[in-house]
């Protein structure tokens, strides 16, 4: 099985693949030569053109598509020297799309703002298009016109096609993926990201992915780039303690098996209990945040409540009669009664 410098799969920015971490890895193997397996269904315009940037400035770039690609995990690969597809692989190249977010009952002026704000947002569609066909062009070696077509149409495209496009400089034979780190891509995975389904008859367990050593190993490997580096102390205090944590989460009772270079590569399924996890320690971080903060209101009103008893009670000290002593004691009493209280709920933080 061909060993790769870099596996670039999951979504294109976000929290999935960063231009920071492939320009650590391209500056880590400066002036050499690297090769770069692609499978994403793309993301973000921007961080697949800062990709594209370093692919081209690197210069001795080989993307290797395998699986599914699509949108910006296309034209990302259009920076490399060679691009490479395996066979039964497959890729799509498509317009721009934005996020369109409106509703609710409208009049006319209203309308006529809509349609100048979307209006505008199609122009700057049309812009990024007319980027992306030159990139795809240049590739190919085609014209601007038939490229826009191609990108209109929106269709998977098989290897072979894509090669007499020009999208790609070589096929290949299909490579067999780990089965531990799969991630099938389903019709109802696709429809989500806004991409057309699949072609009848295609084998989903072509569109595989294969992490180099896991979502852990990705993060520490960016991160070194970006902090000094720690003392063999403290690294090896951070691996016991993020291990165990996973072990934990994980229920792994032996621990986790590494490759000779000492990386661990986590299933899908791993790396979907790992983010329920998080999702279920983010959710009580806002439960807490919420309580502190209906806490922190009921303070603010006991605080002024306490402020106008202690008022009433020095005034009322200064009337004369049993009357005005018995409507001290009785403000005594609630101002007593409300520092109980205030002091009760101040503790509970």
């Amino acid at each position: 099985m061909k060993k790769y410098d870099l596996y670039l799969t999951g979504e294109v920015g976000g929290w999935g693949i960063t231009a920071d971490f492939v320009k650590y890895i391209l500056d880590k193997k400066k002036d050499q030569p690297v090769d770069v397996a692609i499978c994403s269904l793309g993301g973000y315009v921007n961080t697949g053109l800062q990709i594209y940037e370093l692919f081209r400035n690197h210069g001795q770039v080989t993307c290797y598509f395998l699986g599914m690609s699509a949108s910006a995990a296309t034209f990302m690969a259009m920076g490399a020297k060679k691009v490479v597809m395996s066979k039964n692989a497959l890729i799509l190249i498509h317009n721009a799309m934005g996020h369109v977010f409106e509703w609710g009952n409208m009049n006319k002026e209203r309308l006529d703002e809509l349609v100048k704000r979307l209006e505008f947002q199609r122009s700057q569609l049309s812009t990024i298009d007319d980027v992306l066909a030159e990139i795809y062009a240049e590739k190919s070696g085609k014209s601007i016109d038939e490229v826009k077509e191609k990108m209109k149409v929106a269709a998977w495209i098989k290897a072979s096609d894509a090669k007499d496009f020009g999208l790609v400089d070589e096929i290949a034979d299909a490579e067999q993926i780990p089965t531990n780190v799969r991630n099938i891509y389903t019709n109802s995975l696709i429809k989500d990201m806004g991409l057309p389904a699949l072609p009848r008859g295609f084998n989903p367990e072509t569109g595989e992915e294969n992490p180099t050593a896991g979502v852990l190993q990705k993060v520490v490997e960016m991160l070194k780039g970006l902090m000094p580096e720690p003392t063999t102390d403290t690294q090896n205090e951070m691996k016991i303690t993020v291990f165990a944590a996973l072990a934990a989460i994980l229920a792994a009772k032996d621990g986790f098996e590494a490759d000779e270079k000492g990386n661990v590569t986590l299933t899908q399924d791993q790396l979907k209990k790992i983010d329920d996890e998080l999702t279920k320690q983010n959710d009580a971080c806002k439960q807490a945040s919420d309580l502190i903060k209906t806490q922190k209101t009921k303070i603010e009103k006991l605080e002024n409540e306490k402020k106008d008893l202690e008022e009433q009670v020095k005034n009322l000290k200064g009337s004369a009669g049993s009357k005005g002593e018995e409507k001290v004691d009785d403000a005594e009493n609630s101002l007593s009664a409300a520092s109980e209280l205030f002091n009760s709920i101040k503790d509970a933080l």
